[in-house]
């Protein structure tokens, strides 16, 4: 295992290139932890989420007092992130609709006159596929609009700011767009507006599964779990013309819970049969009702990974407190917990496997990795296993 890890890590011991790019968001409802963040090792930082309405309006909560507190600097971007999960209801009627697919085009460029950042991050969960339960998508036309919708901004925003380059960047799921079909084989048509895609590698296996299993495999194991992975999704992303060089991978910050129906630590094999209820997961996890579609209150299961390293789970990187025991997955190169008394299950990511996917990307010759979200990492460590292994000696 150690002797595969290291490879891994220290396969190419080069300098980084200058354009090795860290994009981190920045949760609106987190920014009481953005100070303990080393800001200066982030090449972007996108200030999620901007909700769009039902007529392509924009609003952000305290979006005054956030966005003019936040200015780019000669080593960081600013950015602002526009729907996620929750915030993407309207995306698809909006981007169907000639007039309001304009105005949100507009009320974009209007943003960063009043509030002079550098561009947009676009997060459609998701074109052409369900997002949130309640969400409408159209499989046949949404992929089509997303792009004329980029297009159009790309355009709006050369006009405006000619002096300047404004960016463009989308945040999308681990398969390219959909069309009718599913997945399209072909979205090379988005390079050319787009300064990067940032794809989310994560949440791969959780309670919607059958067993559990990595939230985040840097590689699947073949017959368990999703048959997906962090490689695997950059090369299909690759292979249905996305540049590498455009491509940013995402790393997670945090980890899922999920409760074994049998004790893992004697079988020591992280694919058991689950419970369906998701359990609790750190001190701020709450049970809360979705915001966009309703329904009812749950948690989320989320470790975050400061709180693993301090709230009694983790007394090291590598080391985890009794009763939890830690194991370190040599086939997804993932770090997993169980607890002996709760049976709860937890995969998330550590020094070691941020350490694995970053040295992948820089393999691959990708623009850099993305990091969901910065405000979740614990005394910068996270932060440092990735910095540490673009600029290595």
């Amino acid at each position: 295992m150690l002797a595969r890890i290291c490879l891994l890590v220290a396969s190419v011991a080069a300098v980084a290139r200058a354009s090795d790019v860290i994009f981190g968001y920045l949760p609106t409802w987190q920014l009481d932890k953005a100070a303990a963040i080393d800001q200066s090792k982030y090449t972007h930082l996108s200030l999620a989420f901007a909700i769009p309405d039902e007529s392509g309006s924009i609003s952000m909560e305290n979006q005054d007092a956030i966005l003019t507190n936040y200015t780019s600097t000669e080593s960081t971007k600013i950015l602002v992130s526009l729907g996620g999960w929750t915030g993407s209801k309207h995306f698809s009627a909006i981007l169907k609709d000639a007039k309001k697919r304009s105005d949100m085009a507009q009320n974009m460029v209007r943003w960063i006159k009043d509030y002079n950042f550098d561009g947009w991050d676009i997060d459609f969960e998701y074109p052409g596929r369900q997002g949130d339960s309640c969400h409408p998508f159209d499989p046949a036309q949404d992929t089509k609009n997303l792009l004329v919708f980029v297009n159009d901004l790309r355009q709006r925003l050369s006009d405006e700011f000619p002096e300047s380059q404004k960016l463009i960047t989308l945040a999308t799921r681990f398969q390219p767009f959909d069309g009718p079909a599913g997945p399209l084989d072909n979205v090379s048509a988005f390079a050319a507006p787009i300064d990067f895609i940032n794809i989310m590698l994560y949440d791969f296996n959780g309670v919607w599964s059958d067993s559990t299993g990595p939230n985040a495999p840097l590689d699947f194991a073949p017959g368990k779990g999703l048959q997906v992975s962090y490689r695997s999704s950059i090369q299909a992303w690759i292979d249905a013309g996305i540049p590498p060089a455009k491509i940013n991978a995402g790393l997670p910050f945090y980890g899922r819970t999920t409760t074994a129906k049998i004790d893992i630590s004697k079988e020591k094999d992280m694919y058991q049969p689950l419970n369906k209820q998701i359990p609790k997961g750190d001190a701020e996890d709450l049970e809360e009702a979705d915001s966009s579609c309703g329904g009812s209150k749950a948690f989320s299961g989320v470790w975050k990974y400061r709180n693993l390293r301090s709230e009694g789970v983790l007394d090291s990187v590598d080391s985890a407190v009794s009763p939890w025991i830690r194991h370190f997955d040599p086939e997804t190169i993932t770090p997993w917990l169980f607890n002996r008394e709760t049976m709860d299950f937890i995969s998330y990511d550590d020094t070691l496997s941020i350490s694995a996917k970053t040295q992948h990307a820089m393999d691959k010759g990708l623009a850099g990795v993305m990091v969901w979200p910065a405000t979740n990492d614990y005394d910068n460590e996270l932060l440092s296993a990735i910095y540490d292994t673009l600029y290595q000696e």
